[in-house]
């Protein structure tokens, strides 16, 4: 599909989900109409319709879900049908023990409540051939959703969410340097640490979408490396906030000096560097392992120095933001690492000098 057209189309209501379902349930109707003209057409398309979600994997969990639902259903029904007749008594009977045994197995609730609503429809049908049709019809529906999401997938999907991760790593970065100027977490810095978190989260759900697919099956081992990487981010943002949480403790002095702000802005260099590199095609002129160096330097110094200044209370408030920016260096080293580990063996000499940075920290100093 054209990126163009799913925009325009997405403006009338007309999603990617809804030509999903609309596509998965009229081939299923389609498929079974075709193959025997049976007359419970329907439990194809309502399947399709149900078991469509947005990635692979999740429609192929609930379509697990319902085909397990159906099959325990269906025996339960057959079991109790050939001994009572349709009423209050055997639908009781029925459920006690189809739902009772599904939840005995610990079987997914998805699975549980469709036993119970196989199970009723199964037994009010059961003189004709509903049980067979059902799970045949089922199935067919689950197969044919979950062709359909493999190949309905967003146009340059792979592009989007790499470019929504870029673009949460640059804020991260600028929210960090942001807390450097009064340190007591503005409204600005807020808002750009929540659009930062909410960007690495919806790259991190439409990363999902993509597994799976058969379009992006040649770029499966970028997006496992995107997954990586965006996983990392979101951890750094973790950290993130807790320095923002921390700057804004300390006394003015403390978080608007002039060492302060060379030092947040110097680990948030760290992290829009580590952005650029990893989630871009552009070329960097500064080299992402001297930067780690340069910023782990600067905290280390700054440290040492202020412990000879400031007092025992000072000191345990200014530990709490320097142990979490030297996390954050940390956590950037470690992304960096296991990036260079899957790139040519030309390339693994600069990770073991990234690995050398790891083993410099502050935990002997805080």
């Amino acid at each position: 599909m054209n990126e163009g057209l799913q925009d325009r189309l997405e403006k009338f209501g007309l999603s990617l989900y809804m030509i999903r379902v609309t596509l998965a349930a009229s081939l299923s109707w389609l498929t079974v109409h075709t193959l025997y003209g049976d007359s419970y057409l329907y439990f194809a398309p309502l399947a399709a319709i149900l078991i469509t979600q947005g990635s692979v994997k999740a429609s192929f969990e609930k379509g697990v879900y319902r085909m397990t639902g159906v099959v325990l259903g269906g025996i339960v029904s057959l079991i109790v049908g050939r001994f009572f007749d349709v009423g209050a008594l055997s639908i009781l009977l029925m459920l006690l023990v189809g739902i009772g045994v599904a939840t005995a197995c610990r079987i997914n609730i998805q699975a549980i409540s469709q036993v119970g609503v196989t199970s009723v429809l199964a037994l009010t049908f059961y003189h004709d051939h509903y049980i067979e049709w059902r799970v045949a019809e089922t199935l067919i529906g689950v197969i044919i959703a979950l062709i359909i999401n493999m190949i309905i997938v967003p146009p340059k999907g792979f592009v989007k969410v790499k470019g929504l991760a870029l673009e949460g790593s640059l804020l991260l970065a600028d929210a960090l340097s942001g807390l450097a100027g009064g340190g007591r977490g503005a409204p600005p810095v807020s808002d750009t640490l929540a659009r930062s978190a909410s960007l690495l989260a919806k790259s991190e759900q439409q990363q999902k979408e993509l597994h799976y697919t058969l379009t992006h099956y040649q770029c499966r081992s970028e997006l496992r490396g995107l997954s990586q990487a965006t996983a990392h981010l979101k951890q750094i943002q973790c950290y993130v906030k807790e320095i923002s949480s921390e700057i804004a403790l300390l006394p003015t002095h403390h978080a608007a000096a002039d060492w302060m702000a060379e030092i947040v802005t110097a680990t948030a260099d760290c992290i829009a560097l580590y952005g650029t590199k990893t989630l871009s095609d552009a070329e960097s002129q500064h080299s992402l392992p001297e930067s780690l160096r340069r910023a782990r330097d600067l905290q280390l110094a700054w440290f040492s120095e202020l412990q000879g200044q400031c007092s025992l209370t000072s000191i345990r408030d200014l530990g709490a933001v320097f142990s979490h920016l030297n996390r954050v260096l940390e956590e950037i080293e470690q992304a960096d690492y296991v990036v260079i580990s899957a790139a040519p063996q030309n390339s693994k000499t600069e990770a073991a000098r990234a690995i050398h940075f790891i083993q410099k920290g502050l935990s002997h100093k805080l």
